[in-house]
Parts: C-alpha cells; structure tokens; sequence
C-alpha cells in the first residue's frame, strides 16, 4: 500500500464537511507521512556537464518507484530547481522549487516500478534526503 506524504488531509476535509470520524490515535495522519519520509536515504546527485544540468542517479541510470510512497519527496541541502523524467515517456514534468531544509515534492502519484531520474537546474550537484 503506498503512503501519501498529505494524508490527514482527507480527514480535515471530512471534519469540515461535518462527517463524524471515529476517534483513533492522534498520531494517525502523522504515522502515515513518517512511514513514507521514514524510509528517505542520502543522496548525492552527479554535476552536470558541458552545460548541462545535474542529475540523480548517476548518469545513465534509473531510480525505480516503490511501495513505500506514491510520491517523490526531496528534502534538499540547498534550495534546487527540481524535474523529474520519466523513462517510459522520455519526457519530463515542470521544474518545481525545493527549498532547503523543508519536504518538497518533486512528483506525485508515481506508478509502483516506474522509472525514473531527477534534473536539478545547474552544473552543481544536489545532495540532501530522498523517499520514494
């Protein structure tokens, strides 16, 4: 079952519709999103080159989605410009901003065992946490 990064939010939409929801643990929501960025690791993405952008993984390699989240997550050292590209496509989404130190998505709704690889805009390589 993949893990939505924003899942209590459902519920918050409940509550304010005025739907009754059985009392659980207040950590609930919490649990949800620490099960997905819970199994975030280090990376360290490849410099570009001749102009080129910056990239994780390595150049000519793929990262592949798993179970544990339905969405990229990225938490950046360094406030990046961020796409992702897709290997059944060949194409790529808009660049999206990922400010240091906070979550931030890269793509969401990843089908489980798709291919993938982040561009960071810039020669510079990127390091900081990713959870997919």
């Amino acid at each position: 079952m993949k893990r939505h990064l924003f899942a209590g939010l459902a519920a918050a939409a409940a509550l304010s519709a005025g739907t009754v929801i059985p009392a659980t643990t207040a950590s609930a929501a919490p649990v949800t999103a620490q099960s997905c960025l819970g199994s975030a690791t280090n990376y360290t993405g490849t410099p570009g080159s001749g102009g080129g952008n910056a990239h994780w993984p390595g150049t000519g390699k793929w990262a592949y989605a798993t179970k544990k989240c339905a969405d990229i997550n990225l938490k950046v050292n360094y406030t990046r410009q961020v796409r992702t590209c897709f290997k059944s496509t060949g194409k790529c989404n808009g660049w999206r901003t990922a400010n240091k130190g906070k979550w931030a998505l890269a793509a969401t709704n990843m089908r489980d065992g798709a291919g993938f690889y982040l561009q960071f805009r810039g020669a510079n390589r990127s390091t900081g946490k990713i959870a997919y």
